[in-house]
């Protein structure tokens, strides 16, 4: 059942494409083309150069964590991307470290259940008025898609780096490498993502915020959504708090509705 659901997963043509052959020496290459370029421009020290390039690389493997609480016979799999010592690693982390400043500027971000407790004891809430509502986005790793994450990165990059010694265009070039050409292999297949990213990946978690973010403001929270005035949002990556002030039909009705710009 575990290898049938591995491949099930896999059978996705829209998240995975099967490669040919290795490819990590061609991203090695391709590192190695972006530290020599960084250290001539004075962007990276050696020693941040020397971090960035494994000498002896793994190939990253997949597997999956059955999700037993789903109650299904067999359960479904979360699919995982162990990248520990890859070639793509410390660039994940590296992006990350700038990543995650702007990740705690995002209004609705919870960081942890004790931050959502706060924010329970905080809110006013009328029983007989308001809903409590939790949503659930799907698979939000893998469905976000790769150019507009990229772009969305650019932009906040771009107005908030200041003047940081790594100009926002270096570091885009790594999240670049580290998101379109992550791959990994499973028994003796090599696939690469095609589509978001992989949990297990140092930035998919920074990655899905930000991204989820500008969904939320240009989709959920605008003037333009018809429920509007019937939520407060907050979230904490792909699980939503709301704050419902309509009746359970109309919930429901907004949760199709949130269907429809991004279907997937």
């Amino acid at each position: 059942m575990y290898r049938d659901e591995c491949e099930r997963l896999l059978g996705n043509t829209k998240h995975y494409k099967r490669l040919a052959r290795d490819p990590t020496p061609d991203i090695q290459e391709e590192i190695s083309f972006l530290m020599t370029k960084g250290m001539e421009n004075n962007w990276l020290t050696e020693h941040k150069a020397a971090f960035l390039i494994q000498t002896n690389p793994k190939i990253p493997y997949f597997y999956i964590l059955p999700k037993v609480h789903k109650e299904k016979i067999p359960p479904p799999g979360r699919p995982i991307v162990s990248g520990i010592g890859s070639s793509l690693e410390p660039l994940s982390k590296f992006v990350d470290f700038f990543l995650q400043s702007l990740v705690r500027r995002i209004p609705t971000y919870l960081k942890d259940t004790t931050d959502v407790l706060l924010l329970l004891e905080s809110i006013s809430f009328d029983k007989t008025k308001e809903l409590l509502i939790t949503l659930d986005v799907e698979s939000l790793s893998t469905n976000i898609p790769q150019e507009a994450t990229l772009e969305v990165i650019s932009n906040l990059l771009e107005a908030n780096m200041g003047e940081s010694i790594t100009p926002p265009e270096f570091i885009l070039d790594l999240a670049h490498l580290a998101l379109m050409r992550n791959y990994f292999k499973f028994e003796e297949s090599f696939i690469l993502q095609i589509q978001g990213t992989s949990m297990g990946s140092t930035f998919a978690p920074s990655l899905a915020c930000l991204y989820a973010d500008i969904f939320e403001r240009l989709v959920v929270l605008h003037d333009d959504n018809p429920y509007r005035d019937q939520i407060q949002l907050y979230r904490y990556i792909d699980d939503i708090l709301l704050v419902w002030t309509g009746n359970k039909e109309e919930a429901l009705a907004f949760a199709v509705w949130l269907n429809g710009p991004i279907p997937s």
